[in-house]
């Protein structure tokens, strides 16, 4: 009778379990459609990727990703803004549906969340210095008494550790920070991505150091989930393939990284953005979600 009372109760776990993962197959992106909203953790410090515009309004290549997440899955978009540090562990609580934004995936990263395999940006760190030591190589910062600047939670911290293990490394919580301290004199240089090497040096006058190569470490940027949410895994996926396959990721990056357009429309207060975003909005389909179409009833940002 014992024997028999156990099995029952192991079955009856069992069926449990069944019925419990039949309640939500889907994972957390079933619990997004249930809702009808998803929320994304975003670091809104680094133009052109994540950034508040000069009305307050969140833009950049990876919120458009965002909206367009939100856009074709057909739900609102609760966008929160947090500090880069705060995001991995935001989304383990549970405070992110998932992780879309300008993120390296490392190896360090991959022990704590699930990458897509499909990225949506390769690039790589590099040294930022005034302009008048654009002809040193990076090498020379590997020195005691050297300081480089670096965002707390980056990629370049790992890359800082990796080749400049001689000097002092100061962390700080924006970019914005990182690019104040080399302006005034308190580091030698700020190791950041390539990618935002346009934007400092139009603001700055910053250069990136060449030798012996400009990429100190190459990445590539991914989106991410909690361990063991695979359909959102999976979904993650097919949309990244699906959006490269379509031409919509090829015409954000034609805006956001290889034009200028983006600065006018969003660094800028005016009465409006360009026809260029207008068509870029309208072939996203994101009109809902972006508050420079007059009708983002569909997007919040706290």
């Amino acid at each position: 009778m014992k024997k028999l009372a156990m099995l029952a109760m192991g079955l009856a776990l069992v069926m449990g379990g069944v019925a419990s993962a039949a309640d939500d197959p889907k994972g957390t992106l079933g619990e997004i459609m249930k809702d009808k909203k998803i929320v994304i953790m975003n670091d809104l410090s680094a133009a052109p990727w994540q950034f508040r515009d000069a009305n307050g309004n969140a833009a950049g290549f990876s919120v458009d990703l965002d909206r367009l997440i939100a856009s074709k899955l057909d739900v609102d978009l609760e966008m929160r803004n947090v500090e880069w540090a705060g995001l991995i562990p935001g989304l383990l609580s549970r405070k992110s549906d998932i992780l879309a934004t300008s993120m390296s995936t490392t190896f360090k990263r991959a022990q704590q969340i699930l990458f897509t395999t499909e990225s949506w940006y390769s690039t790589g760190v590099v040294a930022i210095v005034k302009p008048e030591d654009q002809g040193k190589s990076w090498e020379e910062l590997n020195e005691a008494g050297k300081r480089i600047a670096v965002k707390a939670g980056t990629n370049a911290v790992d890359a800082a550790k990796q080749f400049f293990p001689k000097a002092e490394l100061q962390t700080y919580p924006n970019d914005t920070d990182t690019y104040q301290a080399l302006k005034t004199g308190r580091v030698d240089a700020a190791l950041n991505d390539l990618a935002v090497l346009g934007v400092v040096k139009s603001e700055y006058g910053f250069e990136a150091l060449k030798q012996p190569r400009e990429l100190i470490t190459t990445d590539t940027w991914g989106f991410a989930v909690r361990p063991g949410d695979t359909y959102t895994w999976q979904y993650l996926n097919f949309f990244l393939a699906k959006i490269r396959e379509s031409g919509e990721l090829a015409a954000l990056k034609k805006y956001w990284v290889d034009g200028d357009t983006w600065k006018k429309d969003f660094l800028e207060k005016n009465n409006g953005v360009s026809d260029e975003r207008k068509k870029l909005v309208d072939l996203l389909g994101i009109g809902a979600h972006a508050p420079e179409s007059g009708n983002a009833s569909r997007m919040t940002l706290q």
